[in-house]
């Protein structure tokens, strides 16, 4: 029966010139090395070398012989190489969902630093809604996803990737930014950029600002965190935002001042249950963590600037 060593073997001879090199090439003894060609030999039933003394000669069936093995060993070669690629990067492609909020934001981020580690793994990011991306993910038509408000339905494993104190806008040339923390008495009289009514957390604002007995009536309702920034850094009036998304725009105008209270915005990173998560999967998330944790020291600094 005939064995890949049996060509490997033969390779190494063809290579070095005779069996004693191709024996130290393959860190075996001169007799294995016989002994494989032999057998190859017989299995074949093809003569491979003119045998005189002190050297081989290849026969033409041997020369024909070499050349299939050469192709062999290269496609072989890089299957090797593309098991190690995959063992380093995984394979395929990485389908990530997120949150609008944390699509124009955090997750461009870790993005940049994960292509600059796995330049070979192709993405594919989605932005919806919680709701859709949790049926998405059990689904499995994304890999994982990021969301804020995970339902309560089975199929997916959940970890907390973050949670954060809101922080007030306001353009720079705003009266209230010389303040050190902003309050809902503050910004009675302000025009307000919010969430939509029903949106969970234009909720949890309208319960913020009832408790303090404040009515903000100037209110500009938008569904995305970006048209809020932007119109805010043009002076359009004051929010209340995830840190997160703020620092994307303090280049452009826009000042960040703690806001107390402060409602909560929570990152939740989901999962398919009972599937494994697979290399992409798992090297993305763990450069979310990482990312999470550095601009974690970063917020005190947006907040309060020297």
């Amino acid at each position: 029966m005939i064995k890949l060593s049996h060509f490997e073997a033969f390779n190494a001879v063809m290579l070095s010139g005779s069996m004693t090199a191709a024996a130290t090439m393959m860190h075996t003894s001169q007799p294995n090395i016989s002994r494989s060609i032999s057998k190859l030999e017989s299995g074949t039933g093809l003569k491979l070398f003119e045998r005189v003394p002190g050297r081989l000669i290849p026969t033409s069936d041997g020369l024909a012989l070499y050349e299939e093995v050469q192709r062999s060993f290269v496609g072989l070669s890089r299957l090797t190489e593309a098991a190690q690629r995959i063992h380093r990067t995984g394979s395929g492609i990485l389908r990530i969902g997120a949150i609008q909020t944390l699509s124009l934001s955090l997750v461009p981020r870790a993005i940049k630093r994960f292509t600059d580690v796995f330049p070979q793994v192709k993405l594919s990011i989605q932005t919806a809604h919680s709701d859709v991306l949790s049926r998405w993910v059990r689904e499995h038509t994304c890999d994982f996803a990021i969301v804020s408000t995970p339902d309560g339905e089975e199929g997916v494993e959940r970890e907390l990737l973050y949670t954060a104190e809101g922080v007030c806008i306001m353009h720079a040339d705003h009266p209230l930014a010389a303040r050190r923390t902003i309050t809902p008495r503050d910004l009675a009289g302000e025009r307000f950029i919010t969430f939509p009514q029903g949106d969970p957390p234009r909720l949890l604002m309208d319960r913020i600002f009832l408790d303090a007995n404040v009515e903000v009536s100037r209110v500009i309702e938008t569904s995305y965190s970006s048209i809020t920034c932007s119109l805010v850094s043009q002076g359009v009036g004051v929010a209340i935002v995830n840190p997160y998304v703020a620092r994307e725009y303090l280049n452009g105008g826009l000042v960040a001042r703690p806001f107390v209270p402060a409602p909560r915005h929570n990152a939740i990173m989901i999962f398919p249950s009972g599937k494994p998560l697979g290399r992409p999967v798992e090297n993305f998330v763990e450069i979310l963590r990482k990312l999470v944790k550095e601009e974690e020291k970063s917020i005190g600094r947006i907040l309060w600037p020297e």
